[in-house]
């Protein structure tokens, strides 16, 4: 037990008492009913949070604007909604939770900050102030601990202080006094109806990064004029508005941990109120800030979506067990980003808890035979473990993990070799696996065997074309290519994520690299989520890597690639080219296996759905849940 831990110590924050340091951020996860209700759906999530351990959980995008939707948010203005809200309440209580709302207005949101500054009326204004407030009041009728004012990511309070652009002359234009009075009167009013029985944080931008933004010397002085009103400030960085910023909202697996550690230590030092913070933290990391003194809260929401019992998994020292988020994304790019369903790339449940609901054992266990022991095998493995079933995981080589082996394994990737070996470890402690290593899957093999259900996950292998220098160390491929096997000049052919993943680690190691593709470039990084596309390409930028795009490579040769596209055709003089074509499915062996058991299932690179790890997760999972 790590009960002693400064993370588990129990915080005062206004009038109530939090039972640790832990704070579930704001996310919207569009579970919620379009007409804003909060059903089974969204319940059996939150069920699964308030069970993991988190001190207060903040409800993410709860509108206040009534002119918005519909959209799968709740709406806080709307008092026939209110009832389905209690339930979450009470459920967060019954598990010694506090529970909050980030108040918004939506449609604001979605409006150019300076426009929607210098257009809106003073009863635009003043319509805005009243659905925050009222929000507020809604809030405390249910039940709830405290409210979230959202004042960062450059939404209207940050937008209404930004000098630059806020050209207003009236009373909300001009002076600090009249660039914050938007936000002062809100929380003068929500004061003024709740006195002090919510509880009121605010969430700040430390910095802004763009050109006008506002820095941390201007949101302190601003934090400083409100603070007589609010209990707890949240830190977090960017503008939601400049896709520049978003890898500072959501930092992604290419950038540090603890980005806002040093503005929340600022803000800390300047103010009386306790400070929250926000930004690619984890629990490990989460203790190391407390401990510091830096901030006296951490907010987390990925790794409490990869992992919604982290938090007690740390507390009682099982951290072993932790699921680690790997920061890809995907999450809030499925609901921000196409305002779909919540889900994550490593935990398969996310977002579909109330279709799949416990992970019971089965009565009825059965022999399951696992072909290929890669991301999708792992997860097949694992769930079926958990339910009981006797299982025999087969991989062919003499290490688990297959060709995410390879995807994981550059410096900056310590995400993901954090989840490849949770995953391997996990398999390989549980009693219901059997592991069998450099074991070829055969149909003989499944014959003797005989088991009642056959899953293949045999993965993919690389598209390799033939070209003059095949076969020489001209031309290697992305998944064998080193820094130390590679010349200091090298072409890579094939601008996917892989790709260009491979750009950003050659380029660390100082070598001159130029991707080449048939896209354009404006499409380069695409499949992934914006941040993470974003992020590696400004990376990419700032180290000098040449895109070559709308260009066909018709050959490698000693010279170098040969290249063509509209100019016509050129080579490339380079002391390396790296193939990265791409993946193509296994399928010898699943045709090989599929009509040996009548309950075969085929997951992961080798079907249908395969090609990314989240596809991989989800059907390992599926096929296995389904047994």
């Amino acid at each position: 037990m790590r009960n002693d831990s400064v993370i588990f110590s129990p915080m005062q924050i206004g009038r109530m008492t939090v039972k640790n340091r832990i704070e579930c951020a704001p996310y919207g996860n569009a579970l919620f009913r379009m007409d804003g209700a909060c059903d089974n759906k969204q319940m059996m999530h939150f069920r699964n949070l308030v069970q993991g351990g988190v001190g207060m959980v903040t409800i993410g995008s709860a509108n206040c604007n009534l002119d918005y939707g519909p959209a799968p948010v709740p709406y806080m203005h709307h008092p026939f909604l209110l009832s389905s809200y209690k339930n979450m309440v009470e459920l967060a209580h019954q598990y010694d939770v506090k529970i909050g709302w980030e108040l918004i207005g939506a449609k604001e949101m979605f409006i150019p900050a300076e426009v929607l500054v210098n257009t809106y009326t003073i009863e635009d204004i003043h319509n805005y102030q009243k659905g925050i407030i009222d929000g507020a009041v809604n809030a405390l009728s249910i039940g709830s601990d405290y409210v979230m004012i959202h004042g960062g990511h450059g939404v209207v309070p940050a937008a209404f202080y930004r000098e630059s652009t806020n050209k207003r002359t009236d009373e909300y234009g001009g002076s600090f006094e009249n660039r914050t009075r938007l936000i002062r009167e809100i929380l003068q009013g929500i004061r003024e109806k709740v006195g002090d029985k919510l509880a009121i944080e605010y969430r700040i931008s430390g910095e802004e990064m763009q050109e006008g933004g506002l820095t941390v010397e201007d949101q302190i002085k601003f934090a400083q004029a409100i603070e007589e009103y609010v209990d707890i400030f949240n830190i977090s960085r960017g503008v939601l508005e400049n896709n520049d910023d978003l890898p500072y909202v959501f930092p992604t697996v290419y950038d540090s941990k603890k980005i806002n550690v040093e503005n929340a230590a600022k803000f800390k030092a300047a103010l009386t109120k306790p400070v929250s913070v926000v930004g690619g933290n984890n629990m490990f990391v989460a203790e190391e800030i407390i401990e510091s003194g830096a901030a006296d809260m951490v907010a987390l929401v990925r790794p409490l979506i990869a992992d919604p019992a982290c938090v007690n998994k740390f507390r009682c020292g099982n951290e072993d067990e932790i699921r680690p988020c790997i920061r890809c994304n995907n999450c809030i790019n499925q609901t921000h980003g196409k305002l779909h369903d919540l889900r994550c790339t490593v935990n398969p449940l996310i977002g579909r808890e109330e279709y799949f609901g416990r992970i019971d054992k089965k009565v009825d266990t059965k022999k399951v035979l696992i072909i290929g022991g890669g991301p999708a095998g792992l997860e097949a493995a694992r769930t079926a473990g958990m339910r009981g079933h006797s299982v025999v995981l087969v991989e062919k080589t003499g290490e688990l993990g297959g060709n995410f082996i390879r995807a994981a394994r550059e410096e900056f990737k310590e995400d993901l070799k954090n989840y490849l070996a949770w995953s391997i470890r996990t398999v390989e402690n549980d009693k219901n696996v059997e592991i069998r290593m450099n074991t070829e899957a055969t149909a003989e093999l499944v014959k003797k065997e005989n088991p009642d259900v056959l899953i293949t996950a045999v993965g993919s292998n690389p598209i390799i074309p033939n070209f003059t220098a095949t076969g020489t160390k001209k031309v290697q491929w992305v998944g064998d290519a080193t820094n130390d096997s590679l010349g200091q000049n090298v072409v890579i052919a094939g601008g996917g994520f892989t790709g260009l993943e491979a750009a950003y680690a050659y380029s660390l190691a100082g070598k001159e690299v130029t991707v080449v593709d048939m896209i354009p470039e404006s499409m380069l990084g695409n499949g992934a989520s914006i941040m993470n596309s974003t992020s590696l390409l400004q990376k990419l930028n700032a180290k000098g890597v040449k895109f070559i795009c709308e260009s066909k490579v018709e050959d490698v040769t000693a010279d170098g690639i040969k290249i063509s596209n509209k100019d016509g055709e050129t080579v490339i003089p380079c002391d390396n080219v790296v193939l990265s074509f791409g993946q193509r499915r296994n399928t010898a062996v699943v045709d090989e296996l599929k009509n040996i058991v009548p309950n075969t299932y085929v997951i992961g690179d080798c079907s249908n759905v395969g090609g990314t790890l989240w596809q991989a997760v989800r059907s390992g999972f599926e096929m296995a849940f389904e047994i």
